[in-house]
């Protein structure tokens, strides 16, 4: 039996989020969005095209109830010649929720030049908008003053303990609302009681410096961290950029564009570029173009192809795309 014929004419596709289970996983994301608690969940995929970890369109298939549901790395390599789309494997973006109970590894991503001298197709530069924190909650991001990223790994292959190694990091709060660039190179964690939304360049890499003794033990990769580790100055939350279209930038630049809407009535949204990704953050809003029209509830997430109109009632959407 042939595969199924994918519709690449559609203006836009909605998206099924796809479970990622991290140690340090939390409920937060499922309680707020209704998709259930009974396990903690580290992180929620919301758009991907990394190998092993795709999500899946939400109303594509062959009609066949009991039918595998269409990968977006399907669809794109099918969409990419007729819609001027990446193919999958050179689809730019990763966008998920994260939800973090425990304390995430002290880790940091490397950029493009140090990911193709280790063998990966690019590095790992990565925005984050915090959804919902937990009182007192920080983030953990850069160095503390005067301490350089040698300090900290001559400390650490010594033996540092935890408390020494907290002392060695910039701490900040984890604020709802905020948003932070965690460029490539910046030695970063993100703590205890904090879901957000993050938009990243399309890469799995992360090097792990420091797991705060958890057990059982994961591997550290500290020659390959240190490689990639950059002194940088104090990174502040981002601020917004209104713009003549209704949508205020958050980040703008070389990886991706992030931005922020809140909607009451509607409002139009045209990709820049040859895509971009919707996702509610509150309320439900309905999607339209031409005929096309779909309903997006809370925590849902479209990949948008032509322009859009985005209705509905205290809506708090996000949006992003690639970089210019």
């Amino acid at each position: 039996m042939s595969a199924p014929q994918l519709d690449v004419a559609v203006p836009f596709v909605p998206l099924q989020r796809l479970a990622v289970e991290r140690p340090w996983g939390g409920r937060r994301v499922g309680r707020r969005f209704g998709w259930g608690d009974a396990a903690a969940v580290g992180e929620w995929w919301l758009a991907s095209a990394y190998p092993g970890a795709v999500t899946a369109l939400a109303h594509a298939g062959s009609g066949d109830s009991s039918a595998a549901p269409t990968g977006l790395d399907a669809w794109l390599d099918a969409a990419a010649g007729a819609r001027g789309l990446p193919a999958a494997a050179d689809f730019p973006l990763l966008v998920k929720f994260l939800d973090a109970e425990q304390v995430l590894s002290v880790q940091v991503h490397p950029d493009d030049a140090v990911a193709r001298r280790h063998g990966l197709p690019n590095g790992k530069t990565e925005a984050w908008h915090i959804v919902e924190a937990a009182p007192g909650a920080e983030l953990f991001i850069g160095l503390a003053e005067g301490v350089t990223t040698a300090r900290l790994f001559d400390a650490i292959e010594a033996g540092a303990s935890s408390d020494a190694v907290t002392a060695l990091l910039r701490r900040v709060p984890a604020t709802a609302g905020d948003t932070w660039l965690i460029e490539a190179g910046t030695i970063h964690a993100v703590g205890p009681g904090v879901a957000l939304f993050e938009v990243q360049q399309n890469s799995d890499a992360t090097y792990r410096i420091h797991d705060w003794d958890r057990k059982p033990a994961r591997a550290l990769h500290l020659d390959a961290a240190r490689d990639a580790s950059r002194d940088v100055a104090p990174v502040q939350p981002r601020r917004a950029v209104p713009g003549a279209d209704g949508w205020d930038t958050l980040v703008d630049g070389p990886c991706f564009r992030l931005a922020r809407a809140a909607v009451d009535g509607a409002l139009d949204l045209a990709p820049r570029g040859a895509f971009a990704t919707l996702t509610v953050l509150h309320g439900q809003a309905t999607v339209a173009s031409g005929e096309h029209t779909a309903t997006l509830a809370a925590g849902e997430t479209a990949l948008a192809l032509d322009p859009v109109s985005v209705s509905g009632a205290g809506l708090d959407l996000i949006v992003t795309e690639p970089g210019a």
